[in-house]
């Protein structure tokens, strides 16, 4: 059974292999598995917009990220927006 550690962990290799659609993917069905992203999940799923480009994704999981689901940005979520 998947957790939300290795769920985030697919997302972020999804990310760091420039696989950007698919980590956004990952993201919305561990939501349908009512799995709750955390930080890192975010981390992830910004890093993987910011590296292919998808601005308006990016913006949009970011503030997602706070009005959704309570997430405080830190300076790595900030990173990856300016990146």
């Amino acid at each position: 059974e998947r957790d939300g550690v290795s769920w985030t962990a697919m997302i972020v290799a999804c990310a760091q292999h420039g696989n950007a659609k698919e980590a956004i993917q990952l993201c919305q069905q561990m939501q349908l598995e009512a799995i709750i992203p955390n930080e890192v999940t975010f981390t992830g799923i910004l890093s993987a917009c910011s590296h292919v480009g998808l601005l308006d994704e990016g913006c949009h999981c970011f503030v997602s990220m706070s009005q959704e689901h309570g997430i405080i940005a830190t300076l790595e979520h900030y990173h990856c927006m300016i990146d």
